[in-house]
């Protein structure tokens, strides 16, 4: 059977580095979750065989399901209809057969249904997917959009929306704009807080939004009337179970065409704050996009 992490072997040598060790104690605080959890690592070198378990199993799957489908996605490509956005079946086989592997919140801890896996592990699962599928690859690799959640956001929040993407539900983050693109100072989707309903509403566009259909999205918005920079923007959390966000259309795109790349229109959404006000660009945007 193919397998995209077994044949080939130079990808073992991230596992290999020195500082693997470190990073493995730093990540399992000292290998504590052992007591509660059974499949959790019990030392280093439980955790390195977890990993190498995982990207195997990873990089069977996407031998066996992503890499055959990958041309016929291609060619279908996401279907946009009702202000909809519905993936290529192959798309929709592969999201299944990722989540039936439990292959999505991998760096989440284990309290919200993660694998607690560091950083480099996941990295290279991402790079394991898109080697077949970089289309593919853009959506499910955007799960490490719930990083920054996990970061910034209140535990409410952690308990909330977590569990999801763990579960399989997918991300994305709404930052670019139609006159807004690599200047995201110039961010003017109007976020207003709604007194009666206890919430935030969002009004504009964002334009350029990879699986911009996505269950939850990270949205940079205007929060301060009268402010024109960086520091008038806030982060917000935007559930699409609340509506209010309909897909304009789908962008038409030379390549990587089973990601869908939107034009979403906000109207009234609903959404709530993430972290605090004015840090949107400053702050979380940027560990976002670095992370």
């Amino acid at each position: 059977m193919a397998n995209f992490y077994t044949e080939h072997p130079e990808l073992k040598y991230h596992l290999n580095n020195p500082m693997m060790e470190r990073i493995c104690q730093l990540k399992e605080r000292d290998y504590r979750d052992k007591d509660e959890y059974d499949y959790a690592p019990q030392d280093y070198a439980d955790a390195i065989d977890s990993y190498d378990k995982v990207l195997e199993i990873t990089g069977e799957i996407t031998g066996e399901v992503i890499a055959p489908n990958a041309e016929g996605v291609d060619q279908e490509g996401p279907h946009h209809a009702n202000g909809r956005v519905e993936y290529a079946s192959g798309t929709k086989a592969n999201l299944d057969a990722m989540v039936k592997a439990g292959l999505n919140g991998m760096t989440m801890p284990r309290r919200y249904g993660g694998l607690n896996f560091p950083i480099t592990p996941y990295t290279m699962c991402a790079e394991i997917v898109a080697q077949a599928d970089a289309g593919f690859g853009n959506i499910w690799s955007l799960q490490d959009c719930i990083e920054t959640l996990y970061e910034f956001g209140n535990e409410d929040q952690h308990s909330r929306f977590i569990p999801r993407i763990c579960a399989g539900e997918t991300m994305s983050m709404d930052l670019t704009e139609p006159d807004a693109g690599s200047d995201l100072q110039s961010v003017m989707l109007k976020a207003t807080y709604d007194e009666a309903n206890n919430c935030w509403r969002l009004n504009g566009v964002k334009r350029f939004i990879t699986n911009g259909d996505a269950n939850l999205h990270l949205v940079l918005a205007r929060s301060e009337e009268g402010t024109h920079d960086g520091r008038g923007l806030s982060m917000f959390i935007y559930d699409k179970n609340d509506g209010g966000v309909d897909v304009r259309r789908i962008e038409n795109k030379l390549g990587i065409h089973g990601s869908p790349t939107c034009e979403l229109v906000y109207k009234n959404a609903k959404a709530e704050l993430c972290g605090e006000r004015k840090l949107g660009l400053i702050k979380y945007v940027m560990a976002l996009m670095n992370g």
